[in-house]
């Protein structure tokens, strides 16, 4: 009987938020900075991010803040990497940049102490973090959040929203009015990334939100992924701002540490990978001839937040040379790091080796002219063009 009445409880609490919010944030945007699998371990690991990645998050909040729309800070789970006292610190820290914070679980996120009982797994993040479900508005985005971790051991674990998850969904959309667009938020990935299409257990959260622009918002992978699932629905995978697990700076896929940031204006949507420390226009990291093995004879392009809408073109001295061609290769600076710099024990360099894969997000050139000026020309889907010159 607790539970019925917690759920009710919060389930009016949300139908109130959800409601009055709506009526009045239709024609607001807002800023939302995404932040991917913090998940600190040790009290090195966790005084880094207060020292380090916050304060630089902290700038992009500040630049975001200035602009006069709402901005907040997403979560997107593994919040902490099993250790569960520091989750009120990550918690703390986030919030004390002055915007609202909000966090979904992660399975790292629950207390392996406790197996074959989800709800105990859980408790350390809802006394921190609150509901394990809960949603709000931005601008004129209805957010959900879903506990998509169906939790028995630390090892053992998979995906599942539950019934009771999707009743409560049809309530919160029932009460949803006249939004036409839903972030789902949750920690494990909604889609397969090689076929783009959604998994078995994201269908019926499709069906109940209906005839809306669908955006889902996941971690988990570690990696920067965008899947065009239908006109409709789309997937933003989300890469770890640390890094790869703080062993590396650089992400096995070869994303530069830094976070996603999703910018409503006058009710559309638009995003980018923003690196931290840098301006949001930093988006192309390229190397010379000679750098990059097994293609020494090119230019080599790295596109930060790449997905297949991009396009990348060059110009020789001026001269339009067309599109760049695609490649698929392991992150020439992560194998740099590994190889060169990492001086771990054997077992974390083990997991820095297993975990390099090849990634579609590079271009590469050939000149006709060994001292001829380069420009690089990479422009997004939402048509901004961002220029390397060499």
């Amino acid at each position: 009987m607790r539970k019925i009445r917690l759920f009710l409880a919060i389930f009016s609490f949300t139908l109130l938020c959800v409601s009055a919010y709506a009526q009045g944030a239709q024609d607001l945007g807002f800023n939302l900075i995404v932040v991917g699998d913090t998940q600190p371990q040790t009290e090195a690991q966790i005084t880094r991010l207060e020292r380090d990645i916050i304060p630089q998050i902290g700038a992009v909040v500040e630049e975001y803040m200035a602009t006069g729309y709402p901005t907040a800070i997403l979560l997107t789970g593994d919040v902490v990497w099993d250790t569960m006292s520091f989750l009120p610190r990550v918690k703390a820290a986030f919030e004390a940049l002055g915007v609202p914070v909000y966090a979904v679980i992660g399975n790292h996120d629950h207390n392996k102490r406790h197996t074959k009982n989800q709800a105990r797994a859980e408790q350390n993040f809802v006394d921190t973090f609150g509901s394990r479900n809960h949603s709000f508005m931005l601008g004129s985005t209805l957010f959900v959040t879903f506990d998509n971790i169906d939790y028995t051991s630390f090892s053992g674990y998979g995906e599942k929203i539950d019934a009771d998850q999707l009743i409560w969904l049809a309530e919160v959309m029932e009460g949803a009015g006249d939004v036409q667009r839903v972030a789902v938020c949750m920690h494990a990935s909604a889609c397969d990334f090689t076929t783009e299409q959604l998994k078995a257990y994201v269908k019926p959260v499709v069906g109940i939100i209906g005839d809306r622009e669908i955006h889902f918002i996941t971690g988990h992978r570690h990696h920067h992924d965008t899947a065009d699932v239908s006109p409709t629905i789309i997937e933003h995978n989300v890469s770890q701002v640390n890094g790869n697990l703080w062993f590396s700076p650089i992400g096995s896929d070869g994303m530069p540490y830094g976070v996603f940031c999703i910018e409503e204006r006058d009710g559309a949507w638009q995003w980018h990978h923003r690196l931290l420390g840098k301006s949001r226009d930093e988006q192309l990291v390229v190397w010379g001839e000679g750098s990059v093995k097994e293609h020494e004879e090119y230019v080599v392009a790295k596109v930060i937040g790449w997905d297949k809408m991009w396009r990348v073109v060059w110009y020789e001295d001026g001269v339009a040379m067309g599109e760049m061609e695609q490649i698929e290769i392991l992150d020439p600076d992560y194998m740099y790091y590994v190889e060169s710099v990492a001086d771990y024990r054997e077992k974390y360099m083990r997991r820095l080796r297993r975990s390099a894969h090849k990634h579609k997000h590079y271009y590469r050139l050939r000149r006709t002219s060994a001292d001829s000026h380069i420009t690089i020309v990479a422009t997004d889907r939402f048509g901004r063009e961002f220029t390397y010159e060499m």
